[in-house]
């Protein structure tokens, strides 16, 4: 599974290293840092036939780089308590965490007001529960490609809207088993990336996803652009165990441009 995964992220940066050569205009380079809110509602029936509500701040780091098309990297952080709303023993800690690269194509001739795109992006994104100390415990760990169609405008001097939705097409998921540890777990628990990797090829049919991001970017100054994020994620993985979450996510960032 590691070395599907490994050669179709070498072919996906292939065709992005061929789209990026076609670039003309300019393009602007921005590192930025964000901080932000995600209010997530998900039921788990691996974990708990209880629904979980929660919140948790979460941290990013992130690099774009814009010219007629788009190219962006980033990594998020957040961690948090879920409730399920019978008792305060039932508190659940859960951590969240992502990898995403994202290359959009600019589908107009020209640099215009309103551009249109399309593209993919890699991402890892990985939800992990623990109830007092792995008494009970589970997770979902997502990695593959997706398809993403964008839209930006730049509706006055210093403004820039962007909204993006990505569908995911070719998904390696990882889960527990049913009943919760077993001996792949115990011989890797020292090293979750092996846990977090060991996934497998699923279908639309076992799991669906939907992310949805809209922003809103402004320039302080020649150096610094402020930008507010609004992210929904829907998440569905029907395999023995059924799982389902909904996250809005807020947040903003200072970039530095250069």
């Amino acid at each position: 599974m590691k070395i599907s995964v490994l050669v179709i992220f070498l072919i996906f940066l292939f065709s992005i290293n061929i789209f990026a050569q076609q670039q003309e205009s300019i393009p602007k380079n921005y590192l930025g840092i964000g901080i932000g809110y995600r209010l997530d509602n998900l039921k788990d029936t691996n974990f708990s036939p209880l629904n979980q509500k929660g919140g948790s701040l979460f941290y990013s780091i992130f690099y774009e780089r814009h010219s007629k098309n788009i190219m962006k990297f980033n990594i998020k952080y957040g961690d948090g308590i879920l409730k399920s709303g019978r008792s305060d023993r039932l508190s659940t800690s859960y951590y969240t965490g992502s990898v995403g690269f994202t290359y959009l194509k600019n589908l107009s001739t020209n640099q215009e007001s309103t551009n249109f795109y399309v593209g993919g992006s890699y991402n890892l994104d990985l939800l992990y529960m623990d109830w007092f100390n792995q008494d009970a415990f589970s997770y979902v760990s997502a990695q593959g490609l997706s398809i993403n169609l964008a839209v930006s405008k730049q509706p006055a001097p210093k403004q820039y809207i962007e909204s993006t939705i990505a569908i995911p097409v070719l998904q390696f998921l990882s889960r527990p088993p049913y009943n919760g540890i077993d001996e792949y777990i115990i011989e890797n628990q020292d090293e979750p990336l092996n846990i977090i990797f060991d996934g497998k090829l699923t279908s639309f049919k076992k799991y669906k996803s939907i992310h949805w991001n809209v922003n809103y970017r402004y320039e302080i100054s020649n150096n610094f652009n402020l930008k507010f994020d609004y992210d929904l994620n829907i998440q569905s993985v029907k395999t023995v165990s059924e799982f389902k979450s909904l996250s809005n996510r807020f947040s903003t960032s200072l970039l530095y441009q250069f």
